[in-house]
């Protein structure tokens, strides 16, 4: 196919999705752009979350209800997970139907298709030949041609497991652990079990219930409450999103930060990126530190279309001599897709 909206714009089979919330809101909204929602002809919910509602004016059905209503349904999936589960209820849906995963994004409007992928290919060929590996080149691969197709067997094909991913990672035995995106502290035990040779941990979250829970959660480290951006100063976040917590144009003023101002000149060996599509900003504030140190890093690159190819892209301008390793954990669709560079 040239892309998935184009095949569901030239199909006259049904369209069925799979799941309500953020997802669905935007695949609906570029089906409509398209003029292909008419084609929606049910929603269905995971088993126990089906529940007596509607989401866009279309009551939200059980499975096996809208499979017997639409025969030869195409299903869209609305969500990501990596709950045993949850997968194993997507792969029993995709094994008796059509499916696939558009890939919207988490933040930005841009959509990933053809029209996307020919303005950008001077830019997504170049960050391929950054790639340091073989199978950094299928993860590339393989997540572009999901981006266009919503294909998410090309993501399986690339999955690897954590113990291998954290293996690209050498530390020295005093090793200074920058954690970006801390949340309530998951990341900082599981990068202190994995890498016992940290000696010290600077962690930063912006939202305020996240970082009492931090706070509670973890010991012998400096711990900031702020946004991590590209500049020191005020910025604006929303609230109530657990991980989600964002910057954007309204909502709570907080301080904004840098790495750089974070830790005045002094070295850091590994800083891990997932700021929840502030990873440019981030990284660019972080600029003097990488060019001086050269830490691992580890960045997260699935918030918005652009983060495979931009990311790598600005790193490299910064440090030209850093080798790009891109991994995918076993997920559905494309997050828990990160760069680990060195």
């Amino acid at each position: 196919m040239t892309d998935l909206w184009t095949y569901l714009k030239e199909t006259t089979r049904p369209i069925v999705l799979y799941g309500t919330g953020n997802g669905a809101d935007k695949i609906i909204s570029r089906l409509a752009s398209d003029g292909t929602d008419s084609k929606i002809a049910g929603i269905f919910a995971s088993p126990g979350f089906v529940r007596d509602r509607s989401f866009h004016g279309i009551k939200v059905r059980s499975y096996e209800e809208v499979r017997d209503q639409n025969r030869n349904m195409i299903v869209l999936l609305c969500f990501g997970s990596s709950l045993p589960e949850v997968m194993n209820f997507v792969d029993k849906v995709a094994s008796e139907n059509e499916l696939y995963a558009p890939a919207v994004p988490v933040y930005g409007d841009d959509v990933f298709d053809a029209a996307y992928f020919e303005r950008h290919m001077d830019e997504i060929n170049a960050a391929r030949e950054l790639m340091a590996d073989e199978l950094s080149l299928l993860t590339f691969d393989n997540t572009i041609s999901y981006y266009l197709t919503g294909d998410i067997k090309l993501l399986a094909a690339c999955e690897t497991r954590e113990e291998e991913e954290y293996g690209l990672t050498k530390l020295p035995s005093d090793a200074v652990y920058v954690d970006l995106g801390a949340y309530t502290g998951d990341t900082v035990a599981g990068y202190r079990s994995v890498f016992p040779s940290i000696s010290r941990v600077i962690a930063v979250e912006p939202d305020a219930k996240n970082f009492r829970k931090l706070s509670e959660n973890v010991k012998d480290a400096t711990l900031i409450n702020a946004l991590i951006s590209d500049t020191c100063g005020t910025a604006q976040i929303n609230l109530g999103k657990g991980r989600g917590v964002h910057e954007q144009d309204k909502g709570t003023y907080i301080d904004s930060v840098t790495v750089d101002s974070i830790l005045s000149g002094a070295r850091a060996d590994l800083i891990k990126y997932d700021v929840e599509g502030n990873e440019y900003k981030a990284l660019t504030g972080s600029s003097r530190t990488i060019k001086q140190y050269g830490p691992v890093l580890h960045v997260a690159c699935y918030h918005r279309s652009e983060d495979i190819y931009r990311l790598p892209l600005l790193i490299h301008d910064i440090r030209p001599d850093y080798r790009f390793y891109l991994r995918h954990r076993k997920h559905l669709i494309n997050w828990d897709t990160q760069f680990i560079i060195k």
